[in-house]
């Protein structure tokens, strides 16, 4: 993506930008979007000041929309668009397929300027969660008895909360679904966040903004899961009390954990 059609105003210096793709929407249903997080200023060209820049709504969806559709455009020319099965049969040239695109000019993209937060603590926990955000959330999930499954979402058009109850399967067909192929990349950085550039120029920017970069704290298993789905494995299931790690067995085989998948989904004591 041609990210200097959407920054034009900045093309002198270098900013720092990341996107990650979702696939999912509040019902696991398909619903393909971008999440775009852009440094409010930059390096300068001759990379010894720091530019602030700001952007406004209004002039930034255009200039969004129409790389987009440009980008769109080329990938078809190229031959390298794949054309959904259903669209086929009335996409079958360039005249075609600019008959198709062309409309969305005339249309309204949604693009959502997220406010700062008052605190870069929590600026970067907001960010997180779109990083590393999983399709649903242990949260939602109201209900499980080896048939079917319920959990909550809330509903974009009206804006109340829903209940969706599906049975395993279909539950597993909507999830999965939303598992990227291997190697495709969710996250991409550009500017000064690139892996090409992020070792020479970040030890300058942090030098211009004064800023200290502390070390990175250890992170220990129970912390990652308990920050990841909410659950800490040194917490009783039965009292809630701490329990101490006094040893470990070997790994189970795949077959014999999928024997007892219902009382792993529903946390009940498994005795091997």
């Amino acid at each position: 993506m041609n990210m200097n059609s959407l920054l034009s105003v900045a093309l002198q210096m270098t900013e720092g930008v990341f996107t990650a793709l979702h696939t999912f929407g509040q019902s696991l249903n398909w619903n393909t979007h971008v999440h775009l997080s852009v440094t409010r200023g930059g390096l300068s060209k001759c990379k010894t000041t720091w530019k602030k820049v700001y952007f406004t709504k209004k002039k930034t969806m255009p200039m969004w929309r129409f790389s987009i559709v440009n980008l769109l455009r080329t990938a078809y020319k190229t031959g390298k668009l794949v054309i959904p099965h259903q669209y086929q049969n009335h996409i079958t040239d360039l005249t075609s397929f600019n008959r198709f695109i062309n409309p969305e000019y005339n249309k309204l993209w949604h693009v959502h300027f997220a406010k700062a937060q008052p605190s870069h603590h929590q600026n970067v926990d907001y960010l997180g969660r779109y990083l590393k955000r999983p399709p649903l959330s242990n949260s939602r999930l109201l209900h499980y008895d080896g048939k079917e499954v319920i959990f909550r979402y809330i509903d974009r058009k009206t804006g109340k909360q829903e209940k969706h109850t599906s049975t395993t399967f279909e539950f597993i067909e909507r999830l999965i679904r939303h598992i990227p192929t291997k190697s495709f990349k969710m996250i991409r950085y550009y500017g000064f966040l690139s892996f090409r550039t992020r070792g020479k120029l970040l030890p300058t920017i942090y030098k211009l903004l004064d800023q200290t970069v502390e070390p990175v704290k250890k992170i220990t298993y129970a912390s990652l899961l308990k920050g990841f789905i909410n659950t800490d494995p040194f917490e009783c299931i039965l009292c809630g009390s701490k329990m101490l790690l006094t040893g470990g067995r070997p790994k189970q085989r795949l077959s014999v954990i999928m024997k007892h998948h219902k009382a792993l989904a529903t946390m009940q004591l498994i005795k091997f």
